[in-house]
């Protein structure tokens, strides 16, 4: 009996995807009487395996750089009414439609079927593009596929039905960057190829001009399509101009991306040919509004937009059908899909916010689809809009657009980026966005910064606590905010010691730590004498705030240059220890091996000795010591090598000028004795004999001072 269906599935040996595919051709197969061909292009043998379980119709094919014909090895097996093709790096997701366009007989009216092809930009799918694709014709004899690579049915004839199955597909995306040059290398060869042969094959010149855009190379693709436009200069028929726009839109896009100088100029010539249809001319707006927008061209930008928007409405919108087309030419068949969509609109916005105007915003905004699949909005509107809110009036609208712009996790980053530069302009910005978005609902940090700012602006005392309280629980690196949190801390006089006894001490030590590992020191130190104001106490929090700003000190010791400044944050940092972890420690924990208390509070406890035999002047304890603690906490061992080379300088110190005092001694000494001597000499015995007794102060052990006492007795 002659199968209804005919699937003919093109099988390169795709490990990842090619089980998916055959399962979802199942799914079809179980409810529509169809057959299945595959075409095997160069499958191993486990792959061969796999295709045997759903078919024994496989034909063998050897690849040759040409589609068409691999396609048309499977068409020739056909023997259904109708033909479906497809790769086995797509599936079938939704056949619901498809499979009742066939049980119902709706298919005798038709020549031809579109589904929905959903082109992923990422693996994780969160980016794609739907497009209908041609893939399902009625069988005639004279049915063939054309052209080496992107390859297509004719003839084609009766009418076309579109249908709303959809079938994932991830071909355009690449495991690493080699496997994308290898596909975009072996395609641009193919179309070159078929270009050497017939150099007018506009349909390849436009594939070509395409793949040159995903490769990217831009230059190349500029190049083609003004080719392209030339040879197509003294012709006026329907293919020619289906084409012309194509090629006009792709050379725009090309200088666009290249930043070509003469961009514009190639617009405007673009525009004036008159042989464009309407679909072309809005393509051709929608891109040079942005570079008007650019050049801040506003009167020519809003042109361009208002142009696009009058065709979209009219013929693409929610009345129109032009979205429906499934077979338009390369580069225009995208004018009207949402990403391009939404790109005008934004352009549309921000040259009019640029203006000081809103009207635009007002009516575009909340037309960008939100609630689409795969939305977007190109960062100038963001850039734009942050920028407005801070210079114009304020408007209860700015509120509901800051609120709808936080819903979405990447416009949120976007929308809080720019919040941050534009409030660092000036205070002016900052009070006016502070006012909208500290009406906004969302858990990221910057908006209750703005709530924080705006509470403080408006003098409430509580929000202002509240808002302080949100931060700190929020913010991972609290302690790194701006300066105005600490000043309106400082204003208000927020007890510290009740803000962070509600945060998880886990939390606050992850915050302490990061300010004292990734910031310099004048920063630290600033947020130490604000602790120092707003906590106090003997709280754990604080405890352990004193105790890691102590060994980050000790640890940057490295660069000091005075000994007592060293030993002062040694002894900080030993002094903290004992007394952060003593609270949950026993005294016994402090001794022996000290195992159980961490690396860094072991270094402390070994200063504590080291301190004391250099307070002692055991100079060979402190080196016993000072040697014990190296590589118990490796950051503090270079700040320890310093504290003990610093010593033994400071010791040296002592010694020299302990010399140098004593040479002094022994000169003053010896003038003494000659006075001395002199006062004997005239029998001034009892003058010599005072004068003696502070000879001896001076140089105790001198030997000639018995001999100096004999004579002043005598």
């Amino acid at each position: 009996m002659k199968p209804i269906l005919s699937i003919s599935l093109l099988c390169s040996g795709r490990k990842e995807t090619t089980k998916k595919c055959l399962d979802s051709l199942k799914t079809i197969m179980e409810q529509v009487e169809s057959e299945l061909i595959i075409v095997d292009t160069g499958c191993d043998e486990e792959t061969r395996e796999l295709l045997a379980e759903y078919t024994d119709h496989i034909v063998p094919f050897t690849w040759c750089n040409d589609f068409g014909a691999a396609r048309n090895a499977g068409l020739k097996e056909a023997k259904g009414e109708w033909f479906l093709y497809i790769d086995d790096d797509e599936w079938f997701v939704d056949v619901k439609e498809m499979v009742e366009f066939f049980r119902t007989g709706e298919y005798k009216k038709y020549g031809q079927a579109c589904y929905i092809q959903r082109n992923y930009r990422d693996f994780a799918g969160n980016h794609f593009q739907d497009m209908w694709v041609s893939r399902m014709i009625k069988l005639r004899q004279d049915t063939q596929f054309v052209d080496r690579i992107h390859e297509y049915l004719s003839p084609i004839h009766g009418q076309n039905k579109l249908l709303y199955s959809w079938a994932d597909h991830y071909g355009y995306i690449y495991h690493s960057p080699e496997d994308k040059q290898r596909h975009d290398e072996r395609n641009v060869s193919i179309m070159k190829a078929v270009l050497e042969e017939q150099p007018g094959h506009l349909r390849v010149r436009a594939h070509l001009a395409q793949e040159y855009m995903g490769v990217p190379d831009h230059q190349a693709m500029r190049d083609l399509c003004k080719d392209s436009i030339k040879l197509l200069r003294k012709r006026d028929d329907e293919l020619a101009n289906s084409y012309r726009q194509t090629f006009y839109l792709g050379a725009l896009l090309a200088m666009e991306c290249l930043e070509d100088e003469e961009a514009l100029d190639f617009f405007k010539e673009a525009v004036r040919d008159k042989r464009n249809n309407i679909l072309g001319k809005a393509g051709l707006c929608q891109l040079a509004s942005e570079l008007y927008y650019k050049k801040k061209e506003y009167e020519a930008c809003d042109q361009c937009c208002e142009q696009y928007i009058k065709v979209y409405n009219k013929e693409a919108g929610e009345q129109g059908e032009l979205l429906k087309l499934p077979v338009s030419p390369i580069f225009t068949q995208h004018i009207f899909y949402a990403h391009n969509r939404n790109n005008l609109f934004c352009i549309y916005m921000a040259n009019k916010l640029a203006q000081g105007d809103t009207s635009a915003l007002k009516e575009y905004f909340w037309k960008l689809g939100w609630e689409e699949p795969n939305f977007c909005v190109h960062e100038s509107l963001v850039i734009e809009v942050v920028s407005a809110m801070a210079r114009l009036p304020y408007d209860e609208e700015f509120v509901r657009i800051a609120r709808k712009m936080s819903e979405h996790q990447e416009i949120c980053n976007l929308t809080l980026d720019r919040l941050k530069k534009e409030a660092e302009q000036n205070e002016d910005a900052l009070q006016a966005l502070a006012r909208i978005f500290s009406q906004v609902d969302s858990p990221h940090y910057y908006v209750w910064y703005m709530k924080l700012v705006h509470a403080a602006q408006e003098h409430r005392g509580e929000d202002v606590k509240e808002a302080f309280r949100q931060l700190f629980k929020k913010v991972l690196d609290a302690l790194v905010l701006e300066d105005r949190v600490f000043a309106i801390a400082d204003e208000y006089a927020l007890d510290m010691n009740e803000i962070i006894s509600g945060v998880p001490f886990d939390q606050w030590k992850q915050c302490v730590d990061s300010l004292c590992e990734k910031n310099t020191m004048d920063v630290v130190w600033k947020r130490e004498e604000f602790m120092e104001r707003r906590c106090g106490g003997d709280g754990s929090r604080y405890g352990y705030f004193r105790w890691k700003v102590s060994e980050v000190e000790a640890v940057v010791t490295v660069e000091a240059t005075e000994y007592k400044l060293i030993r002062d944050r040694m002894k900080a940092f030993s002094d903290e220890s004992f007394a952060f972890y003593g609270r949950y420690y026993l005294p016994a924990a402090f001794e022996g091996e000290m195992e159980m208390l961490p690396p860094s509070c072991r270094v402390g406890v070994r200063l504590r000795k080291i301190l004391q035999a250099e307070e002692d002047g055991d100079i060979a304890l402190f080196r016993q010591e000072l040697t014990a603690a190296m590589g118990i906490f490796r950051p503090l061992d270079e700040g320890l090598k310093k504290f003990g080379q610093m010593y033994a300088a400071y010791r040296e110190s002592q010694l020299e000028q302990s010399r140098q005092i004593s040479d002094e001694m022994r000169v003053l000494a010896r003038r003494v004795k000659e006075q001395l001597y002199k006062f004997i000499v005239k029998g001034e015995k009892e003058t010599a004999r005072g004068i003696l007794q502070q000879l001896k102060g001076l140089t105790p052990d001198d030997p000639e001072l018995a001999e100096l006492e004999r004579q002043c007795r005598e």
